[in-house]
């Protein structure tokens, strides 16, 4: 497949969303250990955000080659 400098540029900003929505996560979950409040349910989200936050980067390193080696 064939990646343009745009896809690129997409692929970064949904690392950057990934990374803020990880950030989110642990604060959610901060206040509610802070609280006592259960937070199995948030941490189990913490986990998935993470798992797509490796699957974006990847997808990022692969444009990123892939342009690179098409120069």
């Amino acid at each position: 497949m064939t990646y343009s400098l745009q896809d690129l540029e997409v692929a970064r900003r949904r690392v950057i969303k990934d990374r803020q929505m990880i950030c989110a996560q642990q604060s959610l979950i901060d206040g509610m250990r802070a609280r006592g409040e259960p937070s199995g349910l948030a941490s189990e989200r913490l986990v998935k955000l993470t798992e797509d936050l490796r699957s974006h980067c990847f997808h990022q390193d692969l444009i990123q080659a892939s342009i690179r080696l098409e120069r």
